[in-house]
């Protein structure tokens, strides 16, 4: 909690410092930084010199010290080594803005004592370099580059022991105001010579590499003004039981005007060359990627997440040679919640909320934020795209379900699947069914299923597969035999 208020506070002393054009460095300003940067420390930690700001000729040196965070915790359980103080510098820039600059390294031992037993760790950075324009009216970077080489660290535990290393990273982030209150961020970066071993447990060892992890990251429309106000009322009132009136209807009027927050999230990691060891043998991928989006705090917000992995390798043995044929080149799974009401959530919290008591929403009140996230108790399933590709099958399945969290036994689906090389496919089973007996039924039923297929072109089979509530199934308009 410390590290969160101590960055905010840190961005509350800029946008409140109202830099003047071609402002000159000064020690009464160095003085009015630091008072901004520890408004919302403890006296003792600012009298230790947890943060300090001094003026030198062009630029305020701004340093934290971690050891005075040990020293006052006061505890002597938790010790640790090699803490020094961490240096940033400011630099007032004409158009208002500061450049900041660090250059840093990490080297901390410590340990933990606690049960079941002592736990040790280490960090360790060897470089670790910024240089960015920083805006104190949207608290944020215009432009940051961060980069560090060698990052490692390790925990230790009498169960478990966890190391973990990347060569390189190199990371950018940047902001643009679009349009009243509003900003477009973007951050990316690539992290070089990923390694991790894990030793213990179940397992016993397991060692996980990749040679680059890309990260994208974007958020549209980001509602900045406003979140500012969120941010600091919080941190103004968070060792307050109870709100006065006022300030109740404030934080109301907060809540609606933040919505929906941000447009449009969306996060992208890629992992290449990825490998995992274990005692089982060798398994990998040349990449396996990660994704999510959001469109917001909105009235029909839909929350996206994907999984994909190309060319998964497995060792020799751990499949049996009639599957080896089976596994995938290509697979990806992408579906997302949708039609969730996160916004009329919100609206209901502000209209019967009062923040003025401990509890500001009754048992029942609390119940009914729950049946507005979900409008008729139902939950939209959609699936965007989730495949399988081989030499010797294509297959591709879209379409939504709906589902009744509260109902178990209730849920419709409207989905369809394609298929490519449906030939090669069923030759394959069939070749392979004296092995695998479980293959030639499965034969059978693919050519049941082509003789409800549709033709969807280019060597396709079609099935645009209905599921009704009441458990009847249309495919491709028609119900099944033993259901007519």
């Amino acid at each position: 909690m410390r590290r969160q208020i101590l960055m905010a506070s840190a961005a509350c002393a800029l946008v409140f410092s109202s830099p003047a054009l071609a402002q000159q460095v000064s020690p009464s300003e160095a003085e009015s930084i630091q008072q901004k940067l520890t408004r919302y420390l403890p006296k003792e930690m600012v009298d230790a010199g947890l943060v300090t700001v001094k003026a030198a000729s062009s630029f305020y040196e701004l340093r934290f010290n971690p050891t005075v965070l040990l020293e006052k915790a006061k505890t002597g359980a938790v010790k640790v080594e090699g803490l020094k103080p961490m240096t940033a510098y400011l630099r007032p820039m004409p158009e208002g803005t500061y450049r900041i600059e660090a250059n840093d390294s990490f080297d901390i031992k410590g340990t933990v004592d606690a049960a079941p037993g002592k736990n040790a760790f280490t960090y360790l950075i060897d470089s670790m370099k910024l240089d960015g324009i920083y805006d104190p009216e949207i608290l944020y970077f215009t432009s940051a580059d961060w980069t560090a080489q060698k990052l490692a660290f390790s925990t230790t535990s009498p169960q478990e022991s966890v190391t973990a290393s990347f060569g390189e990273t190199a990371m950018r982030v940047a902001a643009e105001k679009r349009g009243e209150g509003t900003l477009d961020v973007t951050s990316t970066g690539v992290m070089k010579a990923f390694a991790e071993t894990i030793t213990g447990g179940p397992s016993g060892r397991v060692d996980i590499g990749a040679d680059t992890i890309d990260i994208d990251v974007s958020m549209d429309g980001a509602r900045y003004k406003v979140m500012q106000d969120l941010v600091f009322f919080i941190l103004d009132n968070m060792y307050k039981d109870t709100l006065e009136a006022a300030d109740a209807a404030r934080l109301k009027e907060m809540l609606r005007a933040s919505l929906p927050v941000f447009d449009n999230l969306t996060e992208t990691i890629k992992a290449s060359n990825v490998t995992v060891n274990t005692d089982k043998g060798n398994f990998g991928a040349d990449t396996v990627t990660y994704n999510i989006d959001m469109n917001g705090i909105a009235h029909s917000t839909r929350v996206g997440f994907g999984f994909g992995v190309e060319k998964p390798k497995t060792p020799a043995g751990v499949l049996p040679a009639a599957f080896v044929e089976a596994v995938p080149d290509r697979a990806t799974f992408k579906a997302a919640v949708a039609n969730l009401d996160l916004a009329g959530a919100v609206n209901y919290l502000v209209d019967h909320a009062d923040f003025t008591k401990p509890e500001p929403l009754t048992e029942e009140q609390n119940k009914e934020l729950g049946k507005i996230v979900l409008p008729d108790g139902s939950m939209t399933v959609e699936f965007e795209d989730v495949s399988a590709v081989s030499p010797i099958y294509d297959v591709h399945l879209s379409g939504r379900m709906l589902v009744y969290p509260e109902q178990k036994d209730r849920h419709s689906a409207d989905v369809t699947i394609t298929m490519r090389e449906f030939d090669k496919t069923v030759a394959y089973l069939q070749k392979n069914a004296a092995t695998v007996p479980q293959f030639g039924q499965a034969a059978f039923g693919l050519l049941m299923m082509k003789g409800l297929a549709r033709d969807a072109g280019g060597g396709t089979q079609a099935w645009d597969l209905k599921v009704g509530e009441d458990g009847k199934v249309l495919i491709n308009g028609q119900p099944l035999p033993f259901q007519q």
